[in-house]
């Protein structure tokens, strides 16, 4: 077979493993440029076209090639232009013919050609040549309009010889200057066309190809909102709307976020997915340039709405704005919005109360690092992604050190096999400590045997605070300070859990206690003077008998 053969084949068969809303955008249009030496090069119409396919669908397209051929074959996009047959070239010699506009005229605007033309008359009797000078009235165009439903032709794209197919709704009939229109093709009912939609889930929103359910590794640690987040995709809109997301970074939040994604897609369902830098960078333009009704229409004639981040748009009137309104018209309608965070609604101060209340009116699933046998699991996984072969007793060192990110995690796997595979040695648990002795926390044990009692009452007399008001709601800077170094503290210098932090501190999630302790940890890094006062406080502790 020739790379056409092939091509067609592969398309066929393209077809039944992708929906054809993306089949549609994506592999119509492209065509077999060339086979040779293994490499298969595929011709795609536009440089947009070919990122895409590159980016989301070259394995898909390639594993199909190799099923087809049956030999290994290395795929490759080039973004040409189709050239026209020998038959074609010599019928429109001396004739120049751009493109065709591929998009459709606004309402009530005509197309070149219709400028300076008469309407002909019901009858036909009476024809205008275009190149009279007169300009008809504007309801004439408007009645031109109206009454014929024939998409226009370019400018220079005459034709003399008659349409020898039927129009559709992408073709543009020409006629012969001077010829009457035949009745036939007059329509009183406008050619029905695909109307253009301002979302499309593929461009609007690119959702990563190897975030999906299938992929995600579950565990203790995020059974919760696997489960929630499956029954979202299976159910768009009718259970948990909203869903919020929460949880430390890199522990599969936005993971998830896009596996809902990808089956909104497979079901057919206009998905959006954004960030909320994104969506707050639209509404600035929105605004900028008069196209806030662009802005909302594109927002509230979708499915699935999937933001990413949404602790961003805390304190910013005009997103938060419309983000409420959008969220009031989505949940009417009974499309599913899901967010995600690093922290739950009530953690976020500055967010308005009526989005925080809005937030909690769906389910809040939580996202917590993942236990020991959780690691082992990612990273087995990762190690099959990457097909190579890791000994056990490796991964089991990889995994040993309680890790708060699956990036982290992941990272440290990359940074042994690179090691390995650059020294050109075994993989072995000494190299892998050779490899993370300096990405590791080499830090020794707690030693302290300070409890967490202990720390919040050596606190809270160090501040001179009121403990109840501690543990409390109370926002003011003089209580919120010694909470954040009691967090900090507890985690430091107890071998008490997050949670256990959380339930001396007034039942707070741990998400809350880790955002404390990294905003200490962070002054004591930047602030000498804060550095000096935490270290008094931490003597204070260690010195006085309790």
């Amino acid at each position: 077979m020739n790379a056409k053969q092939i091509w067609q084949t592969a398309i066929e068969r393209l077809r039944t493993r992708v929906n054809s809303a993306v089949f549609t955008t994506w592999f119509q249009g492209t065509s077999a440029l060339s086979f040779q030496d293994s490499v298969f090069i595929i011709r795609v119409p536009t440089t947009f076209a070919k990122a895409q396919l590159e980016t989301r669908f070259q394995e898909l397209i390639r594993s199909t090639l190799i099923d087809v051929t049956g030999g290994p074959v290395e795929v490759r996009f080039e973004v040409t232009k189709e050239q026209p047959s020998a038959s074609d070239a010599s019928s429109d010699q001396g004739s120049y013919r751009p493109a065709k506009r591929t998009y459709r005229l606004s309402k009530g605007r005509l197309s070149a050609p219709l400028r300076g033309k008469r309407v002909p008359p019901a009858d036909g009797a009476t024809t205008m040549n275009a190149m009279a000078p007169s300009t008809p009235p504007e309801n004439a165009y408007r009645q031109k309009k109206e009454d014929y439903g024939i998409p226009q032709r370019s400018a220079t794209s005459y034709n003399p010889e008659p349409a020898s197919e039927p129009p559709t709704a992408l073709s543009y009939v020409s006629y012969p200057e001077g010829q009457d229109i035949p009745a036939e093709s007059i329509r009183k009912e406008p050619i029905k066309t695909q109307e253009y939609s301002p979302v499309h889930p593929s461009i609007e929103g690119l959702l990563n190809p190897r975030y999906t359910f299938s992929s995600f590794i579950v565990g203790k640690s995020n059974k919760l909102a696997h489960a929630t987040s499956l029954a979202v995709a299976e159910n768009p809109g009718r259970v948990y709307n909203p869903l919020f997301l929460y949880g430390g970074v890199g522990l599969g939040k936005t993971h998830l976020l896009h596996g809902i994604g990808h089956a909104g897609e497979s079901a057919g369902l206009n998905v959006l997915y954004t960030t909320s830098e994104k969506f707050t960078n639209e509404i600035i333009n929105a605004i900028r340039f008069q196209k806030t009704e662009e802005f909302r229409a594109k927002y509230r004639q979708i499915d699935i709405l999937l933001v990413d981040d949404i602790q961003f748009i805390a304190g910013k009137e005009s997103t938060e704005e419309e983000f409420f309104h959008t969220f009031n018209s989505l949940h009417n309608a009974n499309k599913q919005i899901v967010v995600t965070s690093d922290r739950p609604p009530k953690a976020i101060s500055s967010l308005q109360d009526r989005l925080r209340s809005r937030f909690e009116w769906g389910l809040l699933a939580d996202v917590q690092p993942p236990e020991y046998e959780h690691r082992l699991a990612i990273l087995r996984s990762k190690c099959d992604s990457l097909r190579f072969t890791v000994p056990a007793n490796v991964i089991e060192y990889i995994a040993r050190p309680v890790c708060s990110s699956v990036r982290e995690l992941e990272g440290a796997l990359n940074r042994v096999i690179a090691y390995a595979t650059l020294h050109d040695a075994p993989l072995t648990v000494s190299l892998a400590a050779q490899a993370l002795e300096h990405i590791y926390d080499t830090k020794p044990p707690v030693t302290s045997n300070l409890t967490v009692e202990e720390v919040f009452d050596g606190v809270c007399r160090y501040y001179n605070v009121n403990p109840q008001l501690v543990r409390g709601k109370q926002r003011d800077r003089d209580i919120v300070w010694p909470r954040q170094v009691a967090m900090y503290l507890m985690r430091e210098e107890t071998t008490a859990s997050l949670l256990q932090i959380g339930s001396a501190l007034g039942g707070r999630d741990h998400s809350t206690i880790m955002h404390g302790w990294e905003k200490v940890h962070a002054e004591i890094g930047n602030n000498e003077q804060v550095r000096q006062e935490i270290a008094a406080v931490l003597d204070s502790l260690q010195n006085r008998s309790f």
